[in-house]
């Protein structure tokens, strides 16, 4: 609740602000690689609380519903700005491998190693983590030039925080639930490069790494597993 009224009250803040300052509008398209992470498991009513260690997550980002985000940004200063950023961040559990599992499962401890898909058939968060970040955005030119307009190159760097709007799928002992909630706090640093193409349209390049813990509802309880995020993209940028 706190990052969404952050969000709300930086997107408010810009609004307010003199029209001496410069609009920014992006999209992006990239690769992610979420690291490996515990994922905790836990149905209070079936009497099953277990973590299994050390699962692999794939991003499957080129394939459908694609890795994807967007940016609306207003620069205050020659070099400072602030933004609003969507990323549809995705994350897929690899089921089939050996994992050890502890805890206790339907009341009954555990402690092996077993295939995931023994216990958990499908967990994935594919119709995107969607973090919604307020980006502080510091932009540097490359070169000189007597007009700004006509600087090919900038450095750009990005920390920001924000809320999650996670759609998880899980079908746990042949149970199956997925669905939109509310989810945990995320944050990014991001930098990268700027390149002026035409007029106003700038194609940018950037490396990003983003990091939340999520906690979402499955079947009869939840499941949590922190995500850490390398991401490489790329997409166009316009400067109004």
């Amino acid at each position: 609740m706190r990052c969404r009224l952050a969000i709300l009250f930086i997107v408010a803040s810009c609004l307010s602000l003199p029209a001496v300052a410069q609009w920014t509008l992006g999209g992006y398209i990239g690769q992610a690689h979420t690291l490996d992470s515990s994922l905790a498991l836990r149905q209070p009513v079936l009497g099953t609380d277990i973590r299994f260690s050390n699962i692999a997550y794939s991003s499957e980002s080129f394939q459908p519903p694609l890795y994807y985000g967007v940016r609306a940004g207003y620069r205050l200063r020659p070099h400072w700005g602030v933004e609003a950023e969507l990323t549809h961040l995705k994350v897929f559990a690899d089921v089939n491998q050996n994992t050890l599992v502890a805890g206790a499962l339907n009341g009954t401890p555990i402690n092996t190693v077993v295939p995931i898909n023994t216990i958990v058939q499908r967990f994935s968060i594919s119709h995107g983590v969607n973090l919604l970040l307020a980006n502080a955005v510091f932009r540097q030119q490359l070169g000189h030039s007597a007009s700004e307009n006509f600087v090919p190159f900038y450095l750009v760097f990005r920390a920001g925080a924000g809320a999650t709007i996670p759609h998880a799928e899980s079908t746990i002992q042949g149970q199956t639930d997925e669905h939109y909630q509310t989810g945990s706090p995320a944050f990014q640093l991001a930098g990268g490069i700027e390149v002026r193409i035409w007029h106003r349209i700038h194609w940018s390049g950037d490396y990003k790494f983003t990091r939340t813990r999520q906690h979402v509802d499955v079947h009869a309880g939840t499941a949590s597993t922190l995500l850490q995020s390398h991401q490489v993209i790329t997409g166009p940028m316009i400067h109004f």
